[in-house]
């Protein structure tokens, strides 16, 4: 019950897509045996996520403390003037992100972790 045979391509018909380029398929198959080269590709990987990982916990150490000392310095003028232009609640809210600790922490625990490495 086989039917007539179905011809194969043309050469002409063989234009493939840019998605089925496989030349870095290619390249990483002749580079698999060589144990050192993979290994430096490995390195070169884990340091661009070191220095990735570095730039994002700087940045986040740097918005902490400056959340931090922004709220500090509104909190301290605020009783410094005569003017109390904030309301009871919003005091409140800036003394439990001053003394509560928890930017102090969040800031403290960045540093040891970055500090111990």
């Amino acid at each position: 019950m086989s039917g007539p045979a179905v011809p194969p391509p043309a050469d002409s018909d063989l234009n493939l897509p840019k998605w089925a380029d496989v030349s870095q398929a290619k390249a990483e198959e002749r580079n698999w045996p060589d144990e050192d080269r993979l290994k430096g590709v490995k390195l070169r990987n884990d340091i661009l996520w070191h220095r990735v990982y570095g730039w994002i916990v700087a940045l986040m150490m740097i918005f902490f403390s400056l959340v931090f000392v922004a709220s500090l310095g509104v909190w301290i003028i605020h009783y410094i003037t005569a003017y109390g232009w904030l309301t009871d609640e919003q005091l409140s809210k800036i003394q439990s992100v001053i003394f509560s600790g928890s930017i102090g922490a969040v800031v403290s625990s960045y540093m040891q972790k970055q500090l111990l490495k």
